[in-house]
């Protein structure tokens, strides 16, 4: 029979280790998988530092922000944009393919009202979501704003 130490230390440990598994790294980029709401279908999600140092042609200087990008296998990208700063008046938001330091196309409109919805989700294609999840670091989101139109912030997916 176990003894009572051992039996409070079993969940103890368990707590622990389940808590360590959950904790990411300290870097401004980080992919993990997560279960969609309501679903329970599996997908990626990227967690990134946007600056304006990043955008092309450069948006504000001290522009930034945080955007969890999640990519779910039931065909849609959800988004939430938190803790911009550094400009104002954000109009939209996309995701789009480009390497560092280069522009391209949009592949994903994301906020698209003409005034910045901070979270939301979107229809894309199972095509799109592969792509993404073969080689993140060429595709981007961004924010534009009224005086930066061509993006205030961005980051590498």
């Amino acid at each position: 029979m176990p003894s009572m130490s051992s039996k409070l230390i079993t969940p103890v440990v368990l707590t622990a280790a389940l808590g360590l598994a959950g904790c990411g790294g300290s870097s401004s980029r980080s992919k993990s998988h997560a279960s969609a709401p309501k679903t329970g279908v599996r997908g990626h999600i990227y967690r990134v530092s946007l600056t304006g140092k990043a955008e092309t042609p450069p948006g504000p200087p001290n522009g930034a922000g945080s955007a969890v990008i999640a990519l779910h296998s039931s065909l849609k990208v959800c988004w939430r944009f938190s803790h911009l700063h550094g400009f104002t008046d954000a109009t939209f938001a996309h995701i789009h393919r480009g390497g560092a330091g280069t522009g391209g196309p949009i592949v994903i409109p994301l906020s698209t009202t003409g005034k910045l919805q901070h979270k939301g989700c979107v229809p894309t294609s199972a095509a799109m979501i592969k792509a993404i999840e073969h080689d993140p670091t060429r595709y981007y989101v961004n924010i534009h704003s009224k005086q930066y139109p061509a993006g205030a912030v961005r980051a590498q997916l």
